[in-house]
């Protein structure tokens, strides 16, 4: 058995893709690479392939990270090189490395989350400097998530970890954020940027990094 982690970036039109659909392009591409996966014993098994975290659908990723097991032994720079010609358009492998016996898995480490929100043209980068500044200087941040059947509320503030707003060599205005992402609470890029007054379908989210406990 081994054990390796992908390190990979999706973009494009692979940004729209959800969770189960990613879930199935990499079981895919790493049959069609000939890598055996591993899969779990039982009365239903399941390949042993997990994300760090889940991407939102519409937000891009450039160090998106997955472990996955295999059945056999490669070397990480083949593996990468097979998968390579086997991803769609979109999806690209930024390394492939191996992952010691016994070490936990990524759900585990994960402790935070790095984003970053280009805003349309026309936005006020002075109103939205003013918005980080009341969210980092406030002392609870209610909010309300709805699902199908429920609504629950929660508080904002404790999952934004850094938050700034700068512009970029065109001069677009961005925002910056670092957002608590472990087994205790994730924060939403989405909710942030609504909590500054900005709609988020007007934005090009992209998640730049994933930090894990062994980083910090």
């Amino acid at each position: 058995m081994q054990r390796l982690r992908i390190c990979f970036a999706r973009r494009g039109g692979a940004r729209y893709l959800s969770h189960l659909e990613l879930m199935r392009l990499w079981e895919r591409a790493l049959r069609r690479a000939g890598l055996r996966v591993a899969h779990s014993h039982g009365y239903n098994p399941h390949p042993k392939l997990s994300f760090a975290a889940a991407l939102p659908v519409g937000v891009a990723g450039d160090a998106e990270l997955l472990e996955v097991q295999l059945e056999s032994s490669r070397e990480p720079a083949q593996v990468a090189h097979d998968l390579a010609a086997r991803l769609p358009e979109g999806v690209e492998v930024r390394s492939v490395e191996e992952v010691p016996p016994g070490a936990p898995v990524l759900q585990r480490i994960l402790r935070a989350a790095e984003y970053v929100a280009l805003c349309p043209s026309e936005t006020d980068g002075e109103r939205l400097r003013h918005e980080a500044e009341r969210l980092l200087s406030a002392s609870s941040l209610p909010r309300e998530r709805r699902t199908e059947d429920r609504v629950r509320t929660y508080d904002l503030r404790p999952l934004i970890q850094r938050l700034e707003v700068v512009q970029d060599e065109a001069g677009r205005v961005q925002v910056k954020m670092q957002l608590r992402a472990d087994t205790q609470g994730a924060g939403r890029p989405d909710e942030v940027l609504r909590e500054m007054g900005i709609d988020p379908a007007d934005c090009d989210i992209t998640r730049t990094r994933l930090l894990l406990a062994e980083e910090e």
